[in-house]
């Protein structure tokens, strides 16, 4: 098969970049449905962030098992039960207003949605080869990318119809299960065990590692407390603004982080990847403290275009870096540790943006950490080479 092929026709790679797509469905679809939610069911704010904290808790712990229960008993036998699980847990929170049963289907959500992207990811590796596997590798994550822009127009949109819309649409996970199920066979299963997992602890650079990882906790504690939780809340508060036109200036943001994020072979060429990462912050810092200066809908969406080019450019860096830590044979479980490191900044970051709401105000935060990470950025890019 050529190199340059998508095999769009394959049911198995369709799986593989349907899992990825339901896998950043789980946040970015119903953030901007946030406030619809709050006022729905009459909860507070650090309350509606929890349906992002629900989802994202599971991932933390969850994720470095994945492999490890997919190289034993195959990738099929772990894929689908989390594909069907992952839409009836999402949209069964549709049918109930408890606000505690609501959580409690998100963390159901979560566990299963902590599998998708990593498998995903896996069977890339495991049913092409090496000269095809960057290609669509590269083809996935545009995927994904174009998933993250296009959820939050979605799910504004869904949510100005009814609070309960949004999460109905997660049960496309059930058929997209089937497919899996009919596609895909287990006869890749092997039994590697946790004695995997030591191995792959020993092979690393150990500071090296622990950088990257604390930098990946640090990217997604400012992405999920700003734009995913703390700017649906302030644009609904500040400027009065619905569900879909949150979508539109979240979907602005996640445009522009595909489209810097597909530049990022070009980039490397001109700095490293260390740098880079620098750079992105300094890109997070110029957009968010450029929403508080903007005064406007039109001039904090425009401003919120830097945030978006700061992760386009820290997110594929960061990966380059951490799948570069070591050779083929350990590269899956770096890469399973890389997700709880996300996980644990996407869990982290709603909750502090909400408290720091409570005793400053969303726009203070913002300033706050436009500042932090302008300044960060500012100091890695003098130290680093």
């Amino acid at each position: 098969m050529s190199e340059s092929r998508v095999p769009w026709s394959s049911p198995r790679f369709q799986v593989i970049v349907l899992s990825s797509l339901m896998g950043v469905m789980g946040v970015s679809l119903i953030s901007p449905a946030l406030p619809t939610v709050r006022e729905a069911l009459a909860i507070t704010d650090g309350q509606a962030a929890l349906l992002v904290t629900a989802f994202t808790v599971p991932g933390i712990v969850l994720a470095p098992l994945v492999g490890v229960l997919a190289d034993r008993y195959g990738r099929r036998a772990v894929l689908v039960p989390c594909l069907v699980g992952y839409g009836v847990s999402g949209a069964a929170v549709a049918l109930t207003t408890d606000f505690t049963v609501i959580l409690g289907l998100r963390v159901l959500q979560g566990v299963a949605g902590s599998a998708l992207v990593t498998l995903a990811v896996t069977l890339i590796g495991d049913l092409y080869d090496a000269g095809q596997r960057n290609h669509l590798m590269g083809v996935n994550g545009a995927a994904i990318s174009v998933g993250t822009a296009s959820y939050p127009l979605v799910g504004g949109a869904l949510a100005s119809v009814s609070w309960r819309a949004p999460f109905l649409l997660y049960v496309v996970g059930v058929p997209v299960g089937l497919v899996a199920y009919r596609s895909l066979d287990d006869s890749d299963g092997r039994a590697h065990g946790l004695d995997y997992f030591r191995n792959v602890l020993a092979a690393v650079p150990t500071r090296r590692t622990a950088a990257l990882y604390g930098t990946y906790v640090a990217a997604f504690v400012v992405l999920y407390g700003t734009l995913i939780t703390a700017v649906p809340f302030l644009l609904h508060e500040a400027y009065g603004l619905g569900s879909f036109g949150t979508g539109l200036v979240l979907t602005s943001a996640s445009a522009m982080t595909a489209v810097t994020a597909s530049q990022n072979g070009r980039l490397s060429a001109l700095a490293s990847n260390d740098r880079l990462v620098a750079f992105g912050f300094v890109g997070y810092g110029v957009g968010l403290v450029g929403a508080f200066f903007a005064g406007s809908p039109v001039g904090f969406a425009v401003a919120i275009l830097a945030f978006g080019a700061g992760q386009g450019v820290v997110q594929p860096s960061i990966d380059t870096a951490t799948s570069s830590l070591v050779g083929a044979e350990f590269r899956g479980g770096v890469m399973s540790f890389r997700t709880t490191a996300i996980r644990t900044g996407q869990t982290l970051g709603p909750p502090l943006a909400t408290a720091a709401d409570a005793v400053v105000g969303y726009q203070a935060f913002l300033l706050a950490v436009g500042v932090v990470a302008l300044v960060g950025g500012g100091v890695a890019l003098a130290v680093v080479e």
